[in-house]
């Protein structure tokens, strides 16, 4: 399998002149393409610190992210942007979307941030919307839209760009089981059909499981997922 991305001795702490507080310590990773990772943890064990790193949204202490073999943190601040919104997809447990737009303008963000004609990012936009089977919403804000559809949206608008990796924090966390599966058979053809790679934070022990990999974050290292 060929690797798309790798974390090297990763570490994050935070100093606030009293108090040292290690988050992640030395962490290694290695991600290939087309995989789904899960990666699993109590609250405040760094879950989300180290997605954050690996989107190049916050500076490690130490350590380097590689991608395609490149160092993210040697970037300069404009090329940061430009991968995470051509090689990136985000999904967030509370979506993000932005209230004021219709789900075709969510969607297309990304696209309309990369300099796209706007007639091009719709066109883009319209066609994941209906792969996530939502191409009877187009023109809904995100208060009339379900909690699964609003989550649906939110996948749409991570996968517009065709990223390489996705990064999901609890993308099924406020879900019932019906929808959370439906996520999950989404995330699964999306990937089959696009050859995404997946890294998925949750507390869902039943997704974790269904997923290629599951990692548990214990006291700052990624340990193997005991069954």
């Amino acid at each position: 399998m060929r690797e798309l991305l790798s974390c090297v001795r990763l570490s994050k702490q935070y100093d606030d002149g009293k108090n040292c507080v290690q988050i992640l310590n030395d962490v290694n990773l290695t991600v290939n393409v087309s995989e789904q990772l899960a990666i699993i943890g109590t609250s405040g064990s760094g879950k989300s610190t180290l997605l954050h790193l690996l989107g190049a949204l916050d500076q490690p202490t130490s350590g380097q992210v590689l991608f395609e073999q490149q160092d993210i943190f040697a970037f300069s601040s404009a090329e940061q942007a430009k991968f995470r919104n051509q090689s990136l997809g985000f999904v967030y447990q509370a979506h993000h979307l932005l209230p004021e737009f219709s789900a075709l303008e969510n969607v297309a963000m990304p696209r309309l941030i990369a300099n796209e004609r706007r007639e091009q990012a719709m066109h883009h936009a319209e066609i994941m919307l209906s792969k996530v089977g939502l191409a009877h919403r187009l023109s809904h804000r995100p208060s009339m839209l379900s909690g699964g559809e609003r989550q649906r949206v939110a996948i749409a608008r991570a996968l517009v760009n065709q990223p390489k990796l996705v990064l999901a924090d609890e993308p099924t966390g406020n879900l019932d089981a019906k929808t959370g599966e439906g996520i999950y058979q989404l995330l699964n053809e999306l990937r089959e059909l696009s050859q995404t790679s997946f890294i998925v934070v949750t507390h869902d022990i039943q997704l974790a499981k269904r997923l290629d990999r599951s990692l548990s974050l214990v006291n700052g290292q990624l340990t193997p997922q005991s069954e």
